[in-house]
């Protein structure tokens, strides 16, 4: 895929979705401003973020971008990325904002929150992403594997002291869960 497909797919989303990234800017920079300093807070509420974002790419929301995308000549590998960039960006901007309504208020070691939120919030996105293809069990599932993803990236984090760690477990994940929402979308790729 060309960086200018992925662009292109990435305006178009974040177009459509322009309310609810601004909506979770706009509560992540309130929590911030009233929720007490630490990591936990930007973790948790930026992966809860992430989830509504990713939950917000699923089929039918936004039939004529689905319409668009189906049409457009890429894989479903592909497809997978360029709609895997918009939560991603929504959900780390908005960790961000949290992160820096904290640095506002006075919040300490602010670099050091920062990497671990956004490094959990983009991972748990990744995984959420894979429910927005499912129903039922299977899509309940998905979020609670999400939910378990940003917990366990923040204990290796805070509880282990292990920033590397925490990295690296993120890049595995995060990995796999972007190549399982490929292959998913690959098995319905006309092309």
């Amino acid at each position: 895929m060309t960086p200018r497909a992925a662009a292109g797919v990435l305006r178009a989303r974040l177009y459509a979705q322009r309310r609810v990234a601004y909506y979770a800017c706009a509560a992540a920079l309130l929590v911030g401003l009233l929720a007490p300093a630490g990591p936990a807070g930007p973790v948790f509420f930026g992966s809860l973020l992430g989830i509504i974002l990713a939950l917000a790419q699923s089929p039918g929301l936004h039939p004529h971008l689905d319409r668009c995308e189906q049409s457009a000549p890429l894989f479903g590998r592909e497809l997978a990325r360029a709609k895997a960039l918009v939560p991603c960006v929504a959900a780390a901007l908005a960790t961000t904002v949290y992160v820096l309504a904290q640095a506002f208020r006075g919040g300490t070691d602010v670099p050091f929150v920062f990497v671990v939120a956004v490094a959990a919030v983009v991972t748990s996105t990744l995984v959420a992403l894979s429910a927005t293809i499912r129903r039922g069990f299977a899509r309940a599932l998905y979020v609670l594997l999400a939910c378990a993803t940003s917990a366990a990236a923040f204990a290796i984090a805070i509880t282990g002291r292990s920033l590397l760690g925490e990295l690296g477990f993120c890049a595995v994940v995060a990995f796999l869960a972007l190549r399982q929402y490929g292959e998913t979308l690959a098995r319905y790729d006309p092309i």
